[in-house]
């Protein structure tokens, strides 16, 4: 299984690991400081992109619809400039606001215009 933990000095990395070895603490990759515990909310929010590993076959992001065309990255870089884009927190996998929602899973023709069909009143 693949555990999240988080470094305070490196940012975010994956551990595999058997769950009988899932309390175990583990040493960061880049500094080597060893980290206790998970980073459970990485598990809950369900927004951390690994970047770590193999990118030949590359990562989906799963904030944005399949059908979006940055919905999969292949390079760690490729999945910043992605979030950035559209204003997703690297650190937590949430958008920044609610617009930023919007404009990233919405399409431009259903919320265009200031009608109350418009999604959020966002007018592009």
């Amino acid at each position: 299984m693949r555990y999240p933990y988080r470094c305070t000095d490196c940012g975010p990395f994956e551990v595999h690991k058997d769950m009988s070895q899932s309390s175990r603490p583990e040493p960061c990759p880049d500094c080597g400081t060893v980290i206790d515990g998970q980073d459970y909310g990485a598990k809950r929010v369900n927004g951390f992109v690994s970047t770590e590993g193999d990118w030949s076959g590359g990562k989906r992001v799963i904030q944005l619809p399949a059908q979006h065309p940055d919905h999969h990255v292949t390079s760690k870089r490729e999945m910043e400039r992605v979030y950035k884009k559209h204003g997703i927190n690297m650190d937590t996998g949430h958008f920044v606001s609610k617009e930023a929602q919007i404009k990233a899973t919405v399409p431009v023709h259903k919320r265009r215009g200031t009608t109350p069909q418009a999604v959020g009143g966002i007018d592009s």
